[in-house]
This record gives structure tokens, sequence and C-alpha cells, in this order.
């Protein structure tokens, strides 16, 4: 029998139970082992427990002679606080260094040789700090029991919330995996961000109940959840994966299948049910967005050329879902006239008064706020062509986005001026972000009439200047897609 026979035939080892079992993925196993015998989840764990046992003693011993509804929900408030920094953000965040790290120490292409992809990395990576952050919850179960013993507690309730807050930890992880392929300086300013909604959260535990859902937000809440987890680990995968893989054709899907629920959204539920489906998943559909203009285009023929292998339909997949910025543009337009149809389908008739706040405004206002966020979101595209050695294409693209939201300051601060507010929204016509915020505030007839024409004709000339490249580009691209002898 040859050597190779012999190692097939040989049985897997039986799992001793003192390690981990060999059939989990490699990846996870190097996280879960570094991330448990790292120093900060042992004086985590401990001192959550420490914490907890001190919570609780004091408790029992404070409602042993009455009962206090008062004293109880100070003491949950307590209880949720301490879960909520530990197992909402301090291990979740423990990954904002993850990837940084393997690039500072060159461990990161000594992972690529095991042949493991970006995906498997960044996933097993968020799959340890989720497993940590469930070993905590889980170890909290008996101070839950505890709760419901002194009174006042539905268990079932804080299991549920505890859920909850699992969940949320999940997607903070996966946020704080995606903030760890960026510089620097951009992860600073995301964990800013991610501080303040922490704040918040730590707000409502401390006034006595659980910082999330305690209701069922049921299925929509979940896959709400798994969409902007899998958005962040999709970005992340991309960010360190090698040129060769295709990552922009799982983002634009996963932006048109956004775009089309936002679609379906305006032709089947009210205008305030509408304003929460069109913000939770048009913010992918905008993060697709921007991240396609921003890529440069990845000239593969292995790559392109497998979409041949489906005709003309393939050849127009290529056109849509193929790494750059041309073909970003194509799918920009397929993406945003989903979102665009489900926004007019949700307005109200010209004319019609709105009632509240998230009450559909008339179709001749939504059409400005349509054509000021296309003329918005392409913006910054010709910086990005002019300039084709610039590294950090993303920086570039918020800083003139920045420069949109100085002029709308200053248009702000002319309100105290004895000229009035209305004769300085010509100033706003050549910053299309700076209008579509305008008309949050200002929605007059004449202001929306202004504004959307100008949205308009800056989208004209934006598109003009990009013409002659889009087109070269979209030649390359289709060039390499007839190539056969790459998909053989």
């Amino acid at each position: 029998m040859s050597t190779t026979a012999t190692i097939q035939a040989t049985p897997a080892p039986a799992w001793r139970g003192d390690d981990f079992p060999h059939w989990l993925p490699p990846m996870l196993v190097r996280e879960l082992r570094q991330g448990i015998q790292s120093g900060t989840f042992f004086w985590t764990f401990l001192l959550i427990q420490l914490a907890l046992v001190l919570h609780g003693g004091f408790t029992v011993l404070a409602l042993a002679e009455r009962f206090d509804g008062n004293l109880l929900r100070v003491s949950g408030g307590f209880f949720w606080t301490i879960l909520v920094i530990t197992v909402g953000f301090v291990i979740p965040l423990r990954g904002v260094n993850s990837i940084a790290t393997e690039r500072t120490g060159n461990s990161l292409d000594l992972v690529r040789l095991t042949r493991l992809s970006a995906t498997r990395i960044v996933v097993g990576k968020w799959a340890a700090l989720v497993a940590q952050a469930a070993l905590v919850a889980a170890s909290v179960l008996p101070y839950l029991v505890l709760r419901y013993f002194l009174g006042g507690v539905n268990v079932v309730h804080d299991l549920r919330a505890l859920g909850w807050l699992l969940v949320g930890s999940a997607v903070v992880a996966a946020l704080a995996i995606q903030a760890s392929t960026r510089p620097q300086r951009e992860r600073v300013g995301l964990m800013t961000l991610v501080g303040f909604g922490g704040w918040g959260l730590l707000m409502r535990s401390m006034a006595g109940g659980p910082p999330f859902f305690s209701g069922s937000p049921g299925w929509f809440g979940l896959a709400v959840a798994a969409l902007y987890a899998v958005l962040f680990l999709e970005a992340a995968a991309a960010s360190i994966a090698p040129a060769a893989e295709n990552h922009a054709l799982r983002k634009r899907l996963l932006g048109l299948g956004c775009a089309a629920v936002v679609a379906g959204a305006g032709m089947f539920v009210y205008a305030w049910d509408f304003a929460a489906v069109a913000f939770l998943f048009g913010l992918p559909v905008l993060f697709a967005a921007v991240g396609a203009l921003c890529e440069r285009p990845v000239r593969f023929r292995r790559m392109h050329a497998a979409f041949a292998r489906y005709g003309v339909a393939g050849r127009a997949a290529a056109a849509v879902l193929t790494p750059g910025w041309a073909t970003g543009l194509v799918f920009i337009a397929l993406a945003g006239g989903f979102v665009a149809a489900g926004c007019l389908a949700v307005a109200a008739p010209s004319g019609t008064p709105p009632r509240m706040f998230f009450a559909a405004p008339d179709r001749t206002l939504m059409a400005a706020r349509i054509s000021l966020t296309a003329a918005a979101i392409v913006f910054p595209l010709p910086l990005l062509l002019f300039l084709p050695r610039l590294k950090e294409r993303a920086t570039a693209y918020v800083a003139v986005q920045a420069i949109c939201l100085v002029v709308l300051g200053i248009d702000a601060a002319m309100i105290t001026t004895p000229y009035g507010r209305g004769s300085w929204s010509a100033l706003l016509a050549p910053f299309p972000l700076a209008g579509l915020l305008r008309l949050f505030s200002d929605a007059g007839s004449a202001t929306v009439s202004m504004l959307g024409l100008a949205g308009l004709v800056v989208l004209a000339i934006v598109l003009a200047i990009v013409a002659r490249p889009w087109l070269r580009e979209m030649r390359h691209t289709q060039r390499l897609v007839a190539d056969r002898r790459a998909a053989s």
C-alpha cells in the first residue's frame, strides 16, 4: 500500500476534549486560542463575574427586609449596564485591531499561504469574537435566574433581551473587523461614532430597561442585523483579498437586493413604514455605490471571461458586477432606478399636505431629492479620475463631500443676516449634498424647483465629463469578457 493510500485510510483521531475539535475551521481555532488565552478576555471575564457577584449580593441583602420596586429597577439598570459594556462593546471591539495587527506583524501573507481565502480569514476572526461574547453571556445566566427569584422580573423577557444583545454584539464585531482594515485615522473616527451609539444604549440600560429590543422584532430585525453583518464582513474581506478575487460581485448583489426591497416597500407599505425600510435598506445601497465609484478597474482575463459562458446575459452581468468605477456607474443607475421607483410610488400626489414628519412628501419634492441624491453620489468622481495615482480614494471622496457640508454651514449662518435665507439658495446649486440637506429644512416650491433642477444639471455635467473614460473602460471590460480562452 502506498504512503498516500495509508494516509487516506487512517481515521481521524478521536477528540480528546482538552482542545478544540479538529473539524472546526482552522482560522476559528487559531483566533479562539489566541483570544481566550489573552489577558483582555481573562480580565474581562473575571471582572464581570466579580461585578455580578457583588451586585447580586448587595441586591439580595437590600431586599431581604422588604420588597422595593425602585431598588429593583436601579439594580436592573446596573445589571444591564455591566452586560452592555462587556458583551456589547468590550469583547466585539477587540476586533478593531485584528487585521491591522496581522499587517503590522507581517503574518497576513503567512496566513494566505495556507490557502485560506480572504472571506474565510475574516469570518474566522468574526466567529471567534462572537463565540467569546456568547461564552460571557452564558456565564451570566445564573444571575438572570437570581433576578427572577428576587421578584418583579420576567425571565423570558430578560432572555430575549440577552439574545438581542448578542445579535447587536455580532454586528459590532463585524463593524470592528471592517474598521481594522482601514487606516488608523479612519478607525478612530468610526469608533467615535460607535461610542455615541453606545452612550445612548448605556443611558437606556442605566434607566433600568434592557438596552436592546425587549419585545420581538422577529425575522425582520434578524434579517437587518444579518444584512449589516454580511455587508461589513464582505467589505473587510475585499480590503485584504488579492485583486483577482471578484468581491464586487457579492457587494453589488447585496446592493441590488436591498434596492429591490426598497422598491417593493414603496409599492406595498405605508409612508411611515417605508421611511424605516428605506433607511435600513438604503444605507447598504449607498455604501455599495460609494465603494463602486472608489474602485480601480481590475483587468484579469480569467475573472471577466468567467461571465462569457452565459452568453449575452453574462456580458450584461459583467457590465454591472465586475470591479471598477465604470461598471460601478452602471450599478448605480440600476440600483438607483429601483430606489427611485419605490420613493416615487410612496410619494403623495403634488399639493397634498403632509400630516406628520414621516408622511410621504409630494412627488415634486421627492423628484428633487432623487436628482440631488444621484448628483451627490457621483459629484466627486471627476476628481478621482483626474488623480489616478491617488491612493486613498475613499478619503478624497469624503473630503469632497465635506466641502459641501462647509457650504451648507455657510448657508445656515446666513439665516441671521438681514438678507434672509431664501436669497442664498443659489449658493448651494453647485453642491448637491448641501442642496439635498437644505430641502429637509426648507421645502418651499421655489427652493424645491431650483435645487431639483440644479441637481439634474450637476448630474449631467459630471456624466458628460466622465463619458469618454467610461466608454473606454466599458470596451476593455467587454473585450475581456469576450476572451473565451481564459475561461476554458
